[in-house]
């Protein structure tokens, strides 16, 4: 199949183009409004350290070690202890179950990374309420800043400092509709092209509604049907498939006289 033939293949199956599309377009949304939506409190932590006489490798190297320490140090069972404990307003509720279950929504509720070697670590926050979000956010800073010597053996020489205060969207970012959509749009075209390429008969086609073929043929059956009730009883049975009997012939002796046989004769 040339290109050309495929541009017109896409013509001819536009309906079934458009059905698959819509199809998964509705089914991501819906799915993706299963889940809670969260808001994100995002912020910036910088690592800094005395390194007296040590050469600019060296101290880039130490960055990157702190910075990935503090990073998974975020999300472990005793940053949890601290921050649950801390002063800010944090909702105990919201960590619910087992210790493992109040784990698990920890470690999906903060999401920490370095960038590169440069000892600035990010801090992600997502919580259905904009306002614990933030609360949570300044917690682990708050940690962060004033508890790391519980992570790291080189005492008051390590410093972190917050460069960037707790920033709360002013919408839901997760899950993110929009992102799941538009990803939806991409794969399910992507499929729909192969669906038509590899099988280009219609019997596979999606329809919503019927072809215009199908729909005059539709119409003619139910015209016929319309004026076939109409008829009178003998034309449909001259119309019909099945033979109506003839009638039987009267005997000649239950005949009644119809004339003057001398009037006949003349």
């Amino acid at each position: 199949m040339d290109l050309k033939e495929f541009l017109f293949l896409i013509k001819r199956k536009s309906q079934t183009i458009i059905l698959m599309i819509l199809t998964a377009v509705i089914l991501t949304a819906g799915v993706s409004l299963l889940f809670p939506l969260r808001y994100e409190a995002s912020s910036r932590l910088l690592i800094t350290q005395e390194t007296g006489m040590a050469d600019a490798y060296t101290v880039s190297r130490s960055n990157e070690y702190l910075g990935n320490l503090f990073a998974q140090v975020a999300r472990s069972a005793s940053f949890f202890d601290l921050v649950a404990n801390s002063q800010y307003n944090i909702e105990q509720s919201y960590f619910q179950g087992t210790y493992a279950q109040k784990m698990k929504t920890w470690r999906n509720t903060v999401q920490t990374r370095t960038l590169s070697d440069s000892g600035i670590i990010e801090v992600k926050v997502y919580h259905t309420s904009p306002y614990q979000a933030q609360q949570i956010a300044l917690a682990v800073n708050d940690v962060m800043v004033n508890k790391n010597t519980n992570y790291q053996g080189n005492g008051d020489k390590v410093k972190i400092n917050i460069i960037d205060q707790p920033l709360v969207s002013s919408y839901p970012v997760k899950p993110n509709i929009l992102q799941n959509t538009l990803l939806a749009i991409v794969f399910s075209t992507i499929f729909a092209l192969f669906y038509i390429y590899i099988l280009p008969e219609s019997r596979y086609d999606w329809r919503l509604f019927g072809s215009k073929k199908q729909q005059k043929r539709h119409y003619k059956e139910a015209a016929a049907n319309a004026v076939w009730q109409y008829l009178p009883y003998e034309n449909q049975n001259q119309n019909s498939d099945v033979e109506t009997p003839s009638p039987e012939p009267t005997p000649a002796e239950n005949l009644a006289p119809q004339g003057n046989i001398n009037n006949i004769l003349r």
